[in-house]
């Protein structure tokens, strides 16, 4: 766990909670809005096998074999 707060960075809730609404309109699963938020504010992708994930357009989601590829090139 002491390893883990190393390379962990906990981002407040409050840092990315006026994002929540608008991630809660274009996420497929209500599941997913707090890292679709999180994403927002952070301008970054997102790592998931999750299909549906990838029907929205706001937030590049990889799959783990798209990351597989990416690493190969």
């Amino acid at each position: 766990m002491h390893m883990l707060k190393d390379i962990i960075t906990v981002v407040p809730k409050e840092d990315y909670s006026n994002l929540i609404s608008e991630a809660g309109n274009f996420s497929p699963d209500e599941k997913d809005v707090m890292y679709l938020a999180l994403a927002l504010k952070l301008k970054c992708a997102v790592w998931s096998n999750d299909k549906r994930l990838k029907q929205q357009d706001r937030v590049k989601v990889y799959s783990t074999e798209d990351l597989r590829n990416e690493l190969k090139k």
